[in-house]
Formats: C-alpha cells, sequence, structure tokens
C-alpha cells in the first residue's frame, strides 16, 4: 500500500464517520425545522441565558410563569370549540397557516397564534439545553481545550456580574423591604447550594445579631448598612404597628469618622426619616384607636398602650 492510497482510505473512513455522525442529527433538525416557533423561543433563551449569565433555573422559572396564560388560553378555545379534541387541530391549523404564507406577516401571525403554548415549551428546551452545557463543561466533556472550563467559568462570571449590576441600577427592581419582612441587599451574582434568586435578601430579624460587613474602599459599604438600617427600621415599624413587637430603636456610632461622617450622617437621617416615620406620615389611624387621631408617626404614645 502506497501513503496516497493509505491517505485516500484515512480520508474516506473519517468521512463515513462524519456522515454517521451527521445522520444521527438529522431527525432532530427535522423536527427542530418543523417545530420553528418552539426552535426560535429555545434559541432566543439560550442565547440570552447565555449573555446574561443566567442559571437554568431562571428558564424554568420563565416557562413556568407563562403556563397560567396558557391555561387561559386553553380553556378560552375549549369554550371556543366546544370540545378539548378541537384544539389540536386549530393548532396544527395555525401552524400549517405559517408554512402556506412564507412571508413575514403571514408567519408573525401563525407564530402569535402559537406562542401561548411554544414559549413555556421553548424555554423548557433551552433551559435544558443550557444546563446540559454547563454540565459538559464543567465536567471535562465539552469544549476544544483542556483550559475551557476555566475560560467558561470566567467568562460567564464577569456576564453575571454585567447582570447582577444592570439589576441594582434598574430604578425600582431592588425595593427597600420585599415581601415577608426580607430586606433585599443587591442583585445575585451567583448561588452555589442554594436556590437562586435574582435578588439577594435577608430577614429582617436577622440584623438583631453580629454582623460584620468587609469590603475594599468604595465597594458599598457604607450604602449597604444604610439599606440594612432602613430596611431594618421600616419592618420593625411595621411590626410594632401590628403589635407583634416593640417600636424600633436604632443607634448609629460612627468611630471613623472624618470630614465626610456630617455628610453620611446627613444622608442616613434622610433615608431613615423616610423610610421609617416619614414614610408613615399619611397612613390611616391605628386599629382600635378610641381617640380616631392615632397616626402611624405617633401611635405608639397613645394612651390605650
Amino acid at each position: 500500500m502506497t501513503v496516497w492510497s493509505w491517505l485516500r482510505l484515512a480520508v474516506c473512513l473519517w468521512l463515513l464517520r462524519k456522515a454517521f455522525r451527521l445522520a444521527r442529527w438529522l431527525p432532530l433538525l427535522a423536527v427542530a425545522i418543523a417545530a420553528w416557533p418552539v426552535t426560535i423561543v429555545a434559541a432566543a433563551g439560550y442565547i440570552a441565558a447565555w449573555l446574561r449569565g443566567w442559571p437554568p433555573a431562571r428558564l424554568y422559572r420563565t416557562a413556568v410563569g407563562f403556563l397560567p396564560f396558557t391555561a387561559l388560553w386553553l380553556g378560552l378555545e375549549w369554550d371556543r370549540q366546544g370540545s378539548w379534541t378541537g384544539i389540536g387541530p386549530a393548532v396544527a391549523g395555525a401552524w400549517g397557516r405559517g408554512w402556506s404564507d412564507r412571508n413575514v406577516p403571514g408567519e408573525t401571525r401563525a407564530f402569535l397564534l402559537v406562542s401561548l403554548a411554544a414559549i413555556p415549551a421553548g424555554l423548557a428546551l433551552a433551559g435544558l439545553a443550557w444546563s446540559w452545557r454547563n454540565y459538559a463543561v464543567n465536567s471535562g466533556i465539552g469544549g476544544w481545550l483542556a483550559s475551557a472550563p476555566v475560560t467558561f467559568d470566567a467568562r460567564q462570571w464577569k456576564r453575571q456580574v454585567r447582570a447582577a449590576t444592570g439589576r441594582c441600577a434598574a430604578p425600582g427592581s431592588v425595593p427597600l423591604l420585599a415581601r415577608g419582612g426580607r430586606i433585599p441587599v443587591g442583585g445575585t451574582i451567583r448561588a452555589i447550594g442554594h436556590r437562586w434568586h435574582p435578588v439577594f435578601g435577608v430577614p429582617y430579624t436577622a440584623c438583631a445579631r453580629h454582623m460584620v460587613v468587609v469590603g475594599a474602599t468604595g465597594s458599598g459599604k457604607t450604602n449597604l448598612m444604610m439599606r440594612l438600617w432602613a430596611g431594618w427600621f421600616t419592618a420593625a415599624l411595621a411590626a410594632a404597628h401590628a403589635g407583634r413587637g416593640r417600636p424600633p430603636l436604632l443607634v448609629v456610632l460612627d468611630c471613623k469618622g472624618g470630614r465626610d461622617a456630617r455628610v453620611k450622617a446627613d444622608r442616613t437621617r434622610r433615608l431613615l426619616y423616610a423610610a421609617g416615620p416619614g414614610g408613615w406620615r399619611s397612613g390611616p389611624t391605628r386599629p382600635g384607636c378610641p381617640y380616631g387621631s392615632c397616626r402611624r408617626p405617633t401611635w405608639p404614645s397613645c394612651s390605650t398602650r
């Protein structure tokens, strides 16, 4: 056997292996093309999770959030068709019109008609694909180089930091006090061993324990402490108004001092007043007050207590 014949044999075997591998993906490609609305949503969700550094749980939760709209749509279709058996042909007809009307208005109309079923299914598929990608890279079975897991993790960390920073900068995305008496601290970059939430929060009762805030200069330690103080004061004042505790008392000692101490003290005073007593000025009277004038800022001094 000559060198040239050996090279031709090696190339033919390589092409044959690639052809068999490609043939395995052809059925999946055909299904993806046939179910193009679901494929579009899945591709968009996967790209969004990759660019924003979202965990797969974010895609799953978004898919679950669409299910009530899907259920409402199914209920309306059932009421219009008169039976559950007519929903399938209606969806198939809308999907078929997307193939017959091969133009932008026709395909857009077909996508909108099946969107309430395609969006949750596509997001669920995107979550599965993104979960598999994370597992494959972290376990070493994905990527071209041995350093792929390190590079992937570093890039995703940067994207997660960017997403969390944007979430904190968006007006109203991180409120002063969340439901259940939790104080939102800031956007979550990454959660390990815990359920992922877009915003990390701590219960206001945890502020009664010892706490240490460690960070470099300019990293936001003072703003974090102000947020914790204001959130705790608001939650504690609400609990006291509901009769679940005593009125809050907050004493702050600035042992650092410096020229900007008065500026920070004034910011803290205005924030606490707006979040605490100032925010309760226009509230209703205290339940059970016989005088009818026991407003929220002054109700602790009511003679009925």
